[in-house]
């Protein structure tokens, strides 16, 4: 294993060189090597799509309920633009990607977006991780899960609400 950069120039502090344990990652085609950190199995666990992402949309990990979605194996995935891999658009972003707020201000951004071509409500979350690839980009963690059903339940308590108040309203004022 190579020697971390702790010089001055290094604009990265010691506790964000931890990637080079973690990922090694080269264009396209290239895969991520995760050293017994057991992460990738943290996030296979998990039932929402998961990707780890670059600042220009490059996928450099895939979790396996985002490998299911799109039927491709991880080194199928890594390198790849996420736009077109997850979208099918060729150039320019997902209206509802998070990511360039994500990048421009360093801070987690999270949306509710309704995707008309799915039919559901989408939470997008972007989150600066803190880390970079070995070539010094920074790396995203994104996350995407379908809140159609929670939409769908605050919807239907909004309008319960509504029949109590006009119920309420009704009854009037009780006599004194």
């Amino acid at each position: 294993m190579g020697k971390e950069d702790t010089s001055s120039n290094s604009n990265k502090s010691r506790s964000q060189h931890y990637d080079r344990d973690l990922l090694q990652y080269k264009d396209k085609g290239a895969s991520l090597s995760f050293l017994g950190s057991g992460i990738l199995k943290i996030l296979d666990s998990l039932p929402f799509y998961v990707l780890l992402i670059d600042k220009n949309h490059r996928i450099l990990l895939a979790n396996k309920a985002t490998r299911d979605r799109l039927e491709m194996e991880p080194n199928e995935l890594v390198g790849e633009f996420c736009p077109k891999i997850v979208h099918d658009i060729e150039e320019g972003t997902y209206p509802g990607c998070p990511l360039e707020e994500a990048v421009a201000t360093q801070k987690p951004v999270v949306k509710d977006y309704y995707d008309e071509e799915q039919g559901k409500w989408l939470r997008i979350a972007m989150y600066p991780t803190g880390s970079w690839t070995v070539d010094g980009e920074a790396i995203y963690f994104h996350m995407i899960e379908d809140i159609t059903e929670y939409k769908s339940a605050i919807q239907k308590l909004k309008k319960v609400e509504e029949e109590y108040r006009k119920l309420l309203k009704q009854q009037g004022d009780p006599p004194a």
